[in-house]
Order: C-alpha cells, then structure tokens, then sequence
C-alpha cells in the first residue's frame, strides 16, 4: 500500500484549482489515464495518488494501475472523489509540471511548413483542450491562445486534450502586434465562421493560421479584416457546428496534402 498522502499535498491538489495558483506553482492536476500516461512520457508527472477504498487502490480506465515511474501516495477513495471534477473517476490523480510557454520570437522561424491554430476567447475548457489535442494529432506547429481563451492547464481542458497540453507548444497572450507580427513573416490568416467560402475550395499555403473565435460572441473586434472568412457548407435547415467539430474538419483539410486545397484562391 502507498503511503497515506500528506496534509501539504493535500493543500497543493485543492490550491490547483485555481489558474493563478497554478500558474504560481507551475504545476496541475491530472486525471484520466490517457492525459496521465502523456504527462508521464513528457517527463513532467510529479506523483500519483490513488483513491484507496473496500476495494484496493484506483485503476486506470484501462483497467490496471497507471504506471509511471513517480512517487505515488494514496487517500481514501471519498476525499480523492471530492478532489476531482471527474463524476465518475478513475481513482487516481496526478500532479504534473506545466510545460513552459513556447517563445513568441522563436515562432516564425521554426516548423515554417506546419500550420498554426489561434484560439480566440475560446471559453469552454472540453473544447479548448480537444481542439489542442486535434491540432497535435495533425501535426500543427503550435496553437496560440488569445484573450478569454480557457486555461489549458484546467483540470478539464487537460483531461479533454487527452495529454496533448505536456507535447505541443502553447502561445499565450495572443493579440493584435503578435499577430502583425506573424502575418509580416508570412503567415496567411483564416477565420472559420458560417458563412465563410468553402474550405474544400481554399487553397491553404504552409504558413497558415486557423482562428477559431468564441463559441457564443465570434471574433474579437481587432482581428477584423486581418484575414479570409472560410466555413464548413452545411445542409439546409443547419445553422451552426459546435467549434471542435468545424475546427477539426478544416484542421484536416489544411493538413490533408501538399497544395492543401482544390481551388485557385489565395
């Protein structure tokens, strides 16, 4: 059996759930066996604590302990409930150290044929983290997060990315002079919102950006005119996708092959 987990650990786990003290600490939870393996294999996870109840320690959603090569400690299954955001958890929690930001003047040179994804004001932590974990299985250089945007390093936004947040580098404080800055460098800009031109007929060069705004307001007002306006057609009657879902079939289409794009725009 694990060692019990102490009182100062205790108060770390409840401290992280706020974002200015994880951002302090430098540190976040962790659940959900695929986020916990990801941060494990990042070399970032801390220690592990394991819900302890009738029934032994916690398992993984896989059915077996997760394995990672850090101190584990263990609490009872209620407490470690009490901790999670998770209804129905796995019993095990993780604390991990948070990736460094990536650097904005490292951006333009590096990766220079991979695209980038700006999340503009995105709110809900699920889909901050699955539009993160997307761009990481298609291979984007980097996702940019603007003003309003949820923390990655939520609970949640973690769990969603499914430990994509410890591998693909985030930029944060995105606005209007980091973005001249990339569109000088040669970045084209796409905003993806109903309406848009058919993202089967663009043309999308290797320095691209996918914005996607907020999931009830749209874009802020200063990326206005900075870019073109593409959307995903949809069936008559249909008004609106949810942001991962549009954000994942142009992500796809941008990353699809070299040329990337059936039309001649752009």
């Amino acid at each position: 059996m694990p060692p019990t987990v102490s009182r100062e650990k205790l108060r770390t786990i409840r401290s992280l759930a706020s974002a200015k003290i994880r951002r302090r600490r430098e540190l976040c939870l962790v659940e959900g066996e695929r986020a916990l393996e990801e941060a494990g294999r990042a070399g970032l996870l801390r220690y592990l604590v394991l819900g302890v109840g009738p029934e032994g320690p916690g398992a993984g959603e896989g059915g077996g302990p997760v394995k990672a090569d850090v101190p584990v400690f263990s609490l009872d299954r209620g407490s470690l409930d009490e901790l999670s955001g998770v209804r129905s958890g796995t019993g095990v929690l993780g604390v991990a150290q948070i990736p460094p930001p990536g650097r904005w003047e490292d951006l333009p040179a590096s990766q220079p044929g991979l695209p980038l994804l700006f999340l503009d004001g995105l709110q809900e932590p699920g889909n901050v983290g699955a539009l993160i974990r997307t761009a990481w299985a298609l291979g984007f250089a980097g996702v940019l997060l603007g003003e309003g945007t949820a923390d990655p390093f939520s609970a949640k936004a973690v769990r969603s990315s499914a430990g994509a947040v410890f591998h693909l580098p985030l930029f944060e404080g995105m606005g209007l002079s980091q973005m001249d800055g990339l569109l000088s460098a040669g970045y084209t800009l796409f905003l993806a919102e109903a309406g848009g031109e058919d993202y089967r007929r663009t043309r999308f060069p290797a320095r691209s950006i996918l914005a996607l705004g907020n999931e009830a307001r749209g874009f802020s007002t200063w990326i206005t005119g900075l870019g073109r306006s593409i959307g995903v057609p949809m069936a008559p009657g249909a008004d609106s996708l949810n942001v991962v879902v549009a954000g994942g079939i142009i992500a796809a289409q941008m990353t699809a092959a070299p040329g990337r794009g059936e039309g001649e725009g752009g």
